[in-house]
């Protein structure tokens, strides 16, 4: 119950939260929409790829190898389930970070923009963007993702677990013997057992409603040898809202 009740807390807050998650194996836990109304599922010829978060009613974020090849994308948010449920919207935009390289994944953000915003409510919300490059210990990361790494389909079922973060120094020595770069964009999370999986990708990396990080990549799921790395959103604020004031702009001039 102890860890139930900090999982709450590092989801919503002082917010008050309905207890109803329920535990599930490798190290998380099984989530109803409303303890992460910020979360949306990315589908592409009705296949769920990747996992994205609300920044305004009708602005996401996730990472950029989710969508960086040209597409129809679409994305459901305030439903548990990726196929049914909450409100579905087509992407008619995606921008993806000028500098974003899919090899080594430096710069892994991408924008998307809805034709029609989401209605607000409980189980649709939009996640913070964070205000200072200091990153809490204990996180929280949620996606539609593989429930370990030997899964040979996506789960249907909207799952989160809670990581603490890595040394970055201590990261980009494991990940050097794979040659791999982390960068000072990059931050790395994990705890024994737990971590994001296959699919995960684009996911927030929230504590107490603000996102500072997107799910990047990993060597493998909950490897004690490799942490999950993640975009570290705090760098990318202001590339994030230079988009949206000149998509603001571009929309008052028409």
């Amino acid at each position: 119950m102890k860890i139930l009740a900090l999982i709450l807390l590092l989801i919503c807050g002082h917010k008050t939260c309905a207890s109803s998650t329920q535990e599930r194996i490798v190290g998380g836990v099984e989530l109803p929409i409303h303890l992460t109304p910020w979360l949306a599922s990315i589908v592409v010829h009705g296949n769920y790829s990747c996992t994205s978060a609300l920044i305004t009613s009708q602005w996401l974020v996730t990472a950029g190898h989710c969508v960086h090849y040209p597409d129809s994308y679409s994305v459901r948010a305030g439903s548990t389930f990726t196929d049914e449920g909450g409100q579905r919207r087509d992407v008619v935009s995606v921008i993806l970070h000028p500098d974003l390289n899919l090899r080594t994944l430096e710069n892994d953000i991408a924008l998307l923009k809805i034709g029609k915003p989401f209605s607000l409510g409980a189980n649709i919300q939009v996640v913070k963007l964070p205000g200072l490059n200091i990153l809490p210990r204990t996180l929280w990361v949620a996606g539609w993702g593989y429930q370990d790494a030997t899964d040979s389909e996506s789960e249907p079922r909207l799952r989160g677990t809670m990581v603490e973060v890595i040394d970055l120094r201590r990261c980009q020595r494991l990940y050097s013997h794979l040659h791999r770069p982390i960068t000072d964009d990059m931050v790395c999370a994990a705890a024994a057992g737990r971590d994001h999986c296959y699919g995960d990708s684009g996911a927030p990396l929230v504590h107490r409603g603000i996102s500072y990080g997107i799910v990047s990549f990993a060597h493998g799921c909950a490897d004690p040898h490799f942490p999950g790395v993640y975009t570290r959103l705090a760098n990318y604020v202001t590339w994030i809202f230079n988009v949206l004031e000149s998509d603001w702009k571009m929309n008052v001039a028409y």
